[in-house]
């Protein structure tokens, strides 16, 4: 999920009953003046708490994917599948590993075959491993990586075509629930395979990892439903529909009242969402290690593994169909073609490939969104690739365990969530901190994680020789990575104009997914070259000292005014109007 807010849910859980009254005595509802009457018209249609419960499980079922099948097990999975089919650099003769039993402890690379005379052993200990993928070889860590770059790319292809009826079609919850399902059975099916179905295997994690990407772009297009539809908001906006009879101060306060009661309402829910979802990470990663442990630290332990990620995904799909509301929205606000015919699922598609397009030719006007997108889409590059790099850099170089392995991603999950928390409400308020400041040291942390595997270049005892090097640079990753997902979009969203924030995140979705592919792609081409994985730390710290120059550039002052200006003349709509369909102007 992409939501950054986070709070106790028991503590928050009370005023969120206030919020959406119908699900709870009619005496404790709230409205604007205590001497209202409950309009019970507004009430009966209102958001419920089982709504809200259902959007919450969207993250409960799929964040685990993300956390630990994405992040650990699936990288684990292909880099053995690859290992197993693989031969040594040297000969492409001599095979990567002795033996291809699922269920045998996955072997130390430090450790050669018996079968191995002295001069394959020292281009064993050196991780030369290739295996032949559609006739060129390549290093089993770049397999990988190219892996994760291509699903990206397909990710980014159904992002971009599903913004148009996330936005403004009767799709989301169909969408939103069959690709979860999809999504799930593409990583209960990996559990069926073994290292004879390396390139089928690297088909499901395309298809897992882009299912993912649709629900969580559907996921968040329901929330703004969730929050027009409360309660309060309902009533303000019925009171703006009647504000002929007001005066324009009166109509001012609505107004404002209606700002700020979206965004607190909106942060309850999203808050409450990505809480449930990195807990139950938290909870799927605890497990799956018990799983691992268990079963023998095997090739067969990670499929059980992502076995029962996969299960929990599809299984948490059922209470969504339940709970969650597939609101229609008004037929006067649907898109239309120019014969006034309501436009289909296919022609939502291209509206989402228009919105693309709109959006990159007016952006030039906001010139401190470009600046920040241009930073985004180098940093992104860099930290997305970090945590894959450093997966198969510990599994290669450290000959660490899939257990050990599991165990760092637990402490990444915490330490994210304690980043999340500290970094906005102690760390930036305490120093005095304008969100730009912030973002800029937070990059300075990320920049010595690179650097202190670059040092190992250099030294015997530092600079990620030892295991637990890595324990600690997990703590120090998941702090970076909690935070940079909250100043970003916190900052981000100073900079873009009011009404089109739909359209200019899903740009910033692009960005985000479009830096990931190249990535992954450089990484592996430089350790297809030298063999050796430490080389990427290089390229990604020369990434994020790089962003640091472009950040600074931002002036958050005159990326404000640029959006008001924005606002005013509704740019982006009259493009919108003069293209393919005469689509009516609709927000949330």
């Amino acid at each position: 999920m992409t939501t950054t807010s986070r709070f106790n849910p028991n503590e928050h859980t009370p005023l969120l009953q206030e919020e959406f009254p119908n699900f709870i005595p009619i005496e404790s509802r709230i409205s604007e003046d205590d001497s209202d009457e409950t309009d019970t018209s507004i009430d009966l249609d209102s958001t419920t708490i089982n709504e809200i419960l259902g959007w919450c499980l969207y993250g409960w079922a799929a964040e685990p994917f993300i956390i630990s099948a994405i992040a650990t097990y699936i990288p684990l999975l292909l880099e053995q599948f690859a290992r197993d089919n693989g031969v040594l650099f040297d000969d492409h003769l001599v095979p990567c590993v002795s033996s291809n039993d699922p269920n045998d402890e996955i072997p130390n690379p430090n450790l050669p075959p018996n079968n191995v005379n002295n001069l394959a052993f020292n281009i064993f200990k050196a991780k030369q491993c290739v295996v032949k993928v559609l006739g060129f070889y390549v290093d089993t860590s770049s397999f990988t990586m190219y892996t994760f770059a291509f699903s990206v790319f397909v990710q980014t292809l159904l992002v971009i075509s599903i913004t148009g009826f996330a936005d403004r079609g009767n799709y989301k919850k169909p969408v939103l629930v069959i690709s979860g399902f999809l999504g799930a059975i593409s990583t209960i099916l990996m559990y069926f395979l073994n290292y004879k179905f390396l390139l089928l295997s690297a088909f499901y994690c395309v298809l897992s990892n882009s299912c993912f990407g649709v629900v969580n772009v559907c996921g968040n297009s329901i929330l703004p439903v969730l929050v027009s539809n409360s309660y309060k908001i309902r009533k303000l906006n019925k009171k703006l529909v009647q504000s002929s009879e007001l005066s324009l101060n009166d109509q001012i306060k609505i107004e404002g009242k209606l700002t700020i009661q979206k965004g607190l309402i909106s942060s309850k829910i999203s808050g409450l969402g990505s809480g449930l979802g990195y807990f139950a990470a938290f909870i799927v990663q605890l497990i799956s290690i018990l799983i691992v442990l268990k079963t023998g630290s095997s090739t067969l332990s990670i499929q059980y593994a992502l076995l029962f990620i996969g299960c929990w995904w599809f299984i948490f799909q059922f209470p969504i169909i339940f709970l969650l509301k597939s609101r229609e929205i008004d037929p006067d606000l649907i898109p239309l073609t120019n014969n006034n015919r309501k436009i289909t699922f296919f022609e939502y598609i291209q509206i989402g490939w228009l919105n693309l397009l709109t959006a990159f030719k007016k952006i030039k006007l906001l010139k401190d969104v470009c600046i920040f997108l241009t930073g985004w889409f180098i940093i992104s590059d860099s930290i997305t690739t970090i945590n894959s790099a450093a997966i198969l850099f510990s599994k290669t170089e450290l000959s660490m365990t899939t257990p050990e392995l599991a165990i760092i991603g637990v402490i990444a999950i915490i330490a994210a969530i304690f980043g999340t928390l500290i970094i906005p409400n102690f760390v930036q308020p305490y120093f005095k901190l304008n969100s730009k400041m912030t973002l800029i040291l937070i990059i300075i942390w990320s920049s010595m994680i690179p650097f202190y595997g670059i040092l190992g270049f250099y030294f015997d005892n530092i600079g990620l020789q030892h295991k637990s090097e890595m324990y600690l640079l997990a703590m120090w990753y998941g702090i970076s990575l909690g935070g940079l997902s909250t100043i970003s979009r916190s900052l981000f969203s100073l900079l873009i104009p009011r009404g089109r924030e739909s359209l200019f995140f899903a740009l910033f979705a692009v960005t985000d997914k479009g830096s990931s592919i190249i990535g992954p792609i450089i990484s592996g081409l430089i350790t297809d070259k030298t063999h050796n994985i430490r080389y990427c730390f290089w390229f990604l710290w020369i990434l994020l000292v790089i962003s640091l120059p472009v950040f600074w550039l931002l002036n958050l002052e005159r990326g404000k005014r640029d959006a008001s200006e924005f606002e005013d003349e509704e740019l982006l709509h009259e493009e919108l109007a003069d293209g393919a369909f005469r689509v009516t102007h609709y927000q949330q």
